[in-house]
C-alpha cells in the first residue's frame, strides 16, 4: 500500500511538470522565436545601410572627376545594383531612389526593401514594414583648399563680421571646429568659395554664403605638420628699428594733424598706430628713407615706422622674442622672403597705410611658406593686417597656434597668383576684403602640400 502511494505521489508530481512544461513551451518558443526574428531584422537593415552607404559613396566619387553629371552618377549606381551588388548583401531586389546635390557635391540614396518573413515578430510593427535606409556620401576635394583652420572646439574658427568679405571662389574653406558656431558670417558679411566646409555647424543667413557649407565635415589634419621649423643660432640684430616714430611725424605735421594723430594712436606699442590717420599724405613723401635689409635673426623684433622704405633681400627672417610691425606710412617689399615668429611677443602687425608686398620663397625648406609661427608660440595670440594697400601676399600663412585678424578697408592679397591660410583661426571684422586666388600656374613659387590641388576625398554624412 505504501508503495502504490508513493507511486501514486510520484505519478502526480510528473504529471504537474508535464502540465508546467506544455503550458510554459508555447512562451519558451515564441521567446526564442522572436530573438531570431529581431536578430535577422537587425542584420538585414545592416546590411541595407552598408549598402546604401557603398551606392552613395560610388556615386560621390564621380564628384571628383572632371564635367560630372547628374546622368553620369546615376548610371554609375544603377551599373552597381545591377551587377548583383544587392543581392551580396542578402536582398533579391531593393528600390532605390537617388538624390543629387551638384552644388555642395552630395549623393543621397533612399534604399527598400522588403523584410523576409519570419517565426513571430513579422506580424508586428516595425517588423512587418519595409525596411528603409538613406545614406549620403560628400565628395571634398578634387578643387583647391586654402583655407584650413585648426581651432578643434571653439566659436567662429572662420568669421566674417560686420560688412566683411572673404573671396575663395576657386577653393576650399575648412573649419574643423566641432561647435555649432564654428563658422559664422554675420551683419552684411559674405564668404564665397568653391566649398565651405565645417566639422561643426555654421551660422548666418542664406545671402551670407555661397555655397552654403556642408556641416559635420571630417575633420581635415593639419597640412603643414610635418613641415621642419628653422633652426634659430645667435642674434644678428637686435631690436631693429626704421623710419619715424609716429609720435615724431605728428609734431612735424600741423596741429591739425597733431590733434588727429592724439586721438587715434595707440596700436602695437612703442607709438604703432592703431587706428585711422592720414600724416603721411600731408607730409609728404620727400623724407622716405630706402633700407636694404638681409635675413638673420633679428632678436627683439622688427620695427619698421613712417617713411621707412625697407627692401628685403631674399631669405629667411627669423623675428625673435619681439613683433614684426608696419607703422603707418611704412611700407615693406621682399622677394622670396619667409617670416619665423619665434617667441611669447613674435606676432606681425600691419597698421593702416603701410604697403607691403611679400612672396614666399622658390626653393628651400619654406618654399612656399610666407610665415611660420612657432608651434610652441602660446595659442591664441593676434596678428593683424590692417593695411589697405597689401595687395601682394604670395604665400601660405602658416599660423597653427594664432589668430590671423584682418581688418583693412581695401582688398588684400587679391594680387596674389594664390594665398593660402593654415591658422588656428582666420578672423574678419570691419570692411575688409580678404581674396584667396589659386592661379598656381601663374607663378612659379611652390603650394605646399596639404594646401592648394589635393587628392579628393568622399566621406558619408550622417
Amino acid at each position: 500500500m505504501k508503495g502504490s502511494g508513493l507511486f501514486s505521489a510520484i505519478t502526480d508530481k510528473r504529471g504537474n511538470v508535464a502540465i508546467v512544461s506544455a503550458l510554459f513551451l508555447p512562451l519558451l518558443l515564441a521567446f526564442a522565436g522572436g530573438g531570431v526574428d529581431f536578430f535577422r531584422w537587425n542584420g538585414e537593415r545592416t546590411n541595407l545601410k552598408q549598402l546604401a552607404d557603398t551606392l552613395a559613396t560610388r556615386g560621390a566619387r564621380e564628384f571628383l572627376l572632371a564635367n560630372a553629371s547628374t546622368s553620369q552618377i546615376e548610371a554609375v549606381i544603377n551599373s552597381v545594383l545591377e551587377s548583383g551588388y544587392a543581392q551580396e548583401y542578402g536582398f533579391e531586389s531593393v528600390t532605390k531612389n537617388i538624390s543629387i546635390d551638384e552644388n555642395e557635391g552630395a549623393v543621397t540614396v533612399r534604399l527598400t526593401a522588403q523584410p523576409s518573413n519570419g517565426l513571430i515578430l513579422t506580424n508586428y510593427m516595425p517588423f512587418k514594414a519595409q525596411h528603409e535606409i538613406t545614406s549620403t556620401a560628400v565628395a571634398m576635394g578634387g578643387m583647391n583648399v586654402c583655407v584650413v583652420a585648426l581651432e578643434a572646439t571653439g566659436d567662429g574658427a572662420v568669421s566674417a563680421m560686420t560688412n566683411s568679405q572673404l573671396l575663395a571662389e576657386e577653393c576650399s574653406i575648412m573649419s574643423n571646429s566641432s561647435s555649432t558656431q564654428g563658422v559664422v558670417s554675420s551683419g552684411l558679411s559674405t564668404i564665397e568659395a568653391g566649398l565651405i566646409c565645417s566639422a561643426g555647424g555654421a551660422i548666418g543667413s542664406a545671402a551670407s554664403y555661397a555655397p552654403q557649407p556642408t556641416l559635420d565635415c571630417p575633420v581635415y589634419e593639419d597640412p603643414l605638420s610635418q613641415r621642419a621649423a628653422p633652426g634659430v643660432g645667435p642674434c644678428d640684430y637686435y631690436d631693429a628699428a626704421y623710419g619715424e616714430r609716429v609720435d615724431e611725424v605728428a609734431t612735424a605735421a600741423t596741429s591739425e594733424i597733431v590733434s588727429t594723430a592724439t586721438s587715434v594712436v595707440g596700436g602695437v606699442g612703442g607709438g604703432l598706430l592703431g587706428g585711422a590717420l592720414d600724416p603721411v599724405s600731408d607730409i609728404g613723401e620727400g623724407l622716405r628713407t630706402t633700407y636694404t635689409l638681409d635675413p638673420g635673426v633679428y632678436c627683439g623684433g622688427l620695427v619698421i615706422g613712417a617713411f621707412a622704405d625697407i627692401q628685403l633681400n631674399p631669405g629667411v627672417y627669423i623675428i625673435k622674442d619681439g613683433p614684426l610691425a608696419a607703422d603707418i606710412g611704412a611700407y615693406i617689399t621682399g622677394e622670396n622672403v619667409s617670416f619665423f615668429l619665434v617667441g611669447d611677443e613674435a606676432t606681425f602687425y600691419f597698421g593702416p597705410e603701410a604697403k607691403i608686398s611679400l612672396t614666399a620663397p622658390n626653393e628651400g625648406p619654406l618654399a612656399g611658406v610666407l610665415f611660420f609661427e612657432d608651434r610652441s608660440a602660446p595659442e591664441g595670440r593676434v596678428h593683424r593686417i590692417l593695411s589697405d594697400d597689401a595687395r601682394v601676399l604670395l604665400g601660405t600663412f602658416y599660423l597653427s597656434r594664432g589668430v590671423l585678424m584682418v581688418a583693412s578697408l581695401l582688398p588684400v592679397a587679391d594680387q596674389s597668383a594664390y594665398t593660402a591660410i593654415v591658422a588656428r583661426k582666420l578672423q574678419m571684422a570691419g570692411n575688409p576684403t580678404l581674396v584667396l586666388n589659386a592661379d598656381y600656374s601663374a607663378t612659379d613659387i611652390p603650394v605646399p602640400e596639404g594646401v592648394g590641388p589635393v587628392g579628393g576625398t568622399v566621406f558619408l554624412r550622417e
